[in-house]
């Protein structure tokens, strides 16, 4: 703006005025806006910062990262029922311990806890999935399971299902 207003006495020119008074105000202002940009730039302070770190003293057998997994085990209705995708699940929260692995009746129990958790409709559709799905983890060998397992519910489309993921440094399912 000061550009403009230095160029003022050339807009008393008529049109050829106009002209000067808005080329030059235009070159003025912008070589000011870039200049104190430049200065701008140059005081201001570019001191990088490093971060800090610290290092971590661990006593646990975890320190070269092999960690070994903690005992879990979830069950969950999954289908589109269940959130609007084949993706979407519904269920309790996993059990997770790392002393020793999930015993059979605890995960029943979890089944039981998320099959509370549909309503109505979802149960009616994976009723035998459910069934199914106890008497899998009831028969475990001693030996147990890791992984995932699907059972499909009786109409599956959309994706419905029942499932259970078992996961741990060694099987679950335990009597």
């Amino acid at each position: 703006m000061s550009g403009y207003a230095i160029m003022a006495p050339a807009a008393a020119g008529g049109p050829p005025g106009w002209v000067v008074w808005a080329v030059g105000g235009t070159i003025i202002t912008v070589g000011t806006v870039l200049l104190g940009n430049e200065v701008y730039q140059a005081t201001r302070s570019d001191a990088e910062t490093v971060p800090e770190t610290r290092a971590v003293t661990r006593t646990d057998t975890c320190v070269s990262g092999n960690c070994p997994r903690p005992y879990s085990v979830r069950v969950h209705a999954q289908g589109r029922d269940c959130g609007g995708t084949t993706r979407s699940t519904i269920g309790a929260a996993p059990l997770v311990n790392n002393g020793s692995p999930i015993a059979v009746a605890a995960a029943l129990g979890l089944s039981q806890t998320t099959w509370a958790m549909l309503n109505r409709r979802q149960r009616n559709v994976r009723t035998q999935a459910k069934a199914r799905l106890e008497s899998w983890i009831a028969a475990r060998p001693p030996a147990g399971y890791l992984g995932e397992k699907t059972f499909p519910a009786s109409d599956p489309s959309g994706g419905k299902r029942y499932d259970v993921d078992s996961y741990g440094p060694s099987p679950n399912f335990i009597a």
